[in-house]
């Protein structure tokens, strides 16, 4: 019988009976490698790909980056999130021992009236003293509170995952700005070099106009293209200030403060051409923001648990030890004191409690139905994520391959444009072409010349995707 006592008396302590469903991760398509195949990347298993912007050569990007990992407020508050989160398991683990320990006193004058029922013979103004400990303890008999621990850890671990993801972002999102950025202060460039050229050519088209070899007419396209030019080169400023404006706010800083700090050279950046990247599988695991939802439905299918156990009755233990004494009006505080702490003023009281809640109208039933259609909400919405990150890698490498190739073939295109526009040019000061073919050859060579340092800047962009998509940092 003893034995069985003590056997007993384990199961309630542990909990052994853990009701609801054990987590297993849920099956998600998968694929052996990547659709887009280029000589350009290197595969290779468990690849380490470390601080990958490095690889842009620009001190001033590393420079931003290392300083937004220290400064900006969205990582900031992911970092409480943690330790809220950490807190919380902290709670819920307490949650296996006794839930209600404390201290108890009180010290309460009454006053029964005369006229109340039952009164004869009682004594009818005394004191009641009471100094003791009372203690509570709700066995996690059928697993309640290690379920509670399992929904607090999955959101302690999502939150941490959470933070990597804000990490992965912020950076992403700094370099894609820098390399806009960047592409702007390249194309304001060329555009302003354009403008000097059409500048110099509706000069020329002014002095044969005067002259008297042309007309106004070509004078007044020549300044209608110089103008145009200079108008686009207003709007890449305003776009240029706005990618200005965006870095500092990623980098933790306000406008004003981020010029005191920093200057963004006009400097090409270095595109990377070549990129290391591992086979599909991994991404289940690089990304911290597939292992942050798989995290949490870790803690909603211990939510099920936790729901399935209120259907259950629930056993504890109470106890109370203490002291008390009480006094009526015929005795002196000083005999009252002496008798408080007396042999005779103990007090105690100790057993099992259980309570089952029944006929509740279905209420508990639907709660443990809605947490396990939140669950398989869950898994649906992560096979769906899963995917998505295969589509976001697919894209950035495509993008990536297909940047470098028309790259290739638009600066062919360019320099055939900049050919074209000195032959006009010349064969229109001796008087063998009209002016058509000289505008004509210009508006080639800013298009041309401009799209090709739009190619250059997705490079940079594709570079960045690729790293963002895979969820590497």
């Amino acid at each position: 019988m003893l034995k069985f006592l003590n056997l007993l008396l384990i199961l309630l302590l542990t909990g052994c009976f853990r009701v609801g469903p054990d987590f297993k991760s849920p099956v998600t398509a998968t694929q052996e490698s990547w659709t887009e195949q280029s000589p350009r990347f290197t595969m290779e298993q468990e690849v380490e790909i470390g601080s990958w912007w490095n690889n842009y050569q620009d001190d001033t990007l590393n420079d931003l980056i290392d300083y937004a990992l220290q400064a900006n407020f969205t990582l900031k508050a992911a970092a409480y999130r943690i330790i809220a989160a950490r807190a919380n398991l902290g709670f819920a683990i307490g949650e296996f021992f006794p839930q209600t320990q404390r201290a108890e006193g009180s010290l309460i004058r009454t006053h029964i009236s005369a006229n109340a029922p039952n009164t004869l013979g009682i004594d009818r103004d005394f004191l009641d003293g009471i100094l003791g400990m009372r203690v509570v303890w709700e066995l996690d008999f059928w697993g309640r509170f290690y379920r509670g621990m399992q929904v607090a850890y999955g959101e302690y671990v999502a939150t941490k995952d959470d933070y990597q993801d804000v990490q992965r972002i912020l950076v992403s999102d700094i370099v894609l700005a820098y390399v806009q950025h960047k592409t702007l202060q390249n194309r304001i460039a060329i555009l302003e070099r354009n403008v000097a050229i059409q500048y110099r050519s509706a000069e020329i088209a002014k002095v044969r106009w005067e002259e008297g070899y042309e007309s106004e007419l070509d004078y007044a396209q020549a300044v209608s293209l110089w103008k145009e030019t200079q108008a686009q080169k207003t709007s890449l400023e305003i776009e240029l200030k706005r990618t200005l404006t965006s870095i500092a706010i990623l980098v933790g800083l306000s406008p004003e403060e981020f010029n005191c700090y920093f200057t963004i050279h006009s400097e090409p950046i270095h595109t990377p051409v070549d990129a290391t990247i591992g086979y599909p599988a991994e991404v289940l695991y690089q990304r911290p923001d597939l292992r942050r939802s798989l995290d949490l439905l870790y803690a909603q299918s211990a939510r099920v648990g936790v729901a399935v156990s209120d259907l259950l009755p629930r056993i504890s233990l109470t106890g109370f030890l203490g002291l008390e004494c009480g006094s009526d009006t015929h005795t002196t505080a000083n005999q009252k004191g002496k008798h408080f702490f007396s042999r005779s003023s103990l007090s105690f009281l100790y057993g099992p409690i259980f309570s089952w809640p029944i006929l509740d109208y279905g209420r508990l039933e639907n709660r443990v139905r809605e947490q396990y259609a939140i669950l398989n909400e869950g898994i649906a919405t992560y096979r769906n994520q899963v995917l998505e990150a295969y589509k976001e890698v697919e894209d950035a490498l495509t993008f990536f391959v297909k940047s470098i190739e028309e790259t290739s073939d638009l600066e062919d295109s360019f320099k055939y444009a900049k050919r074209s526009v000195d032959i006009s040019t010349l064969q229109y000061q001796e008087g063998l072409a009209d002016y058509s073919r000289v505008l004509n050859s210009l508006q080639l060579q800013v298009a041309a010349e401009d799209a090709m340092a739009q190619a250059l800047g997705n490079i940079g962009l594709a570079y960045a995707n690729i790293y963002k998509s895979l969820g590497t940092f």
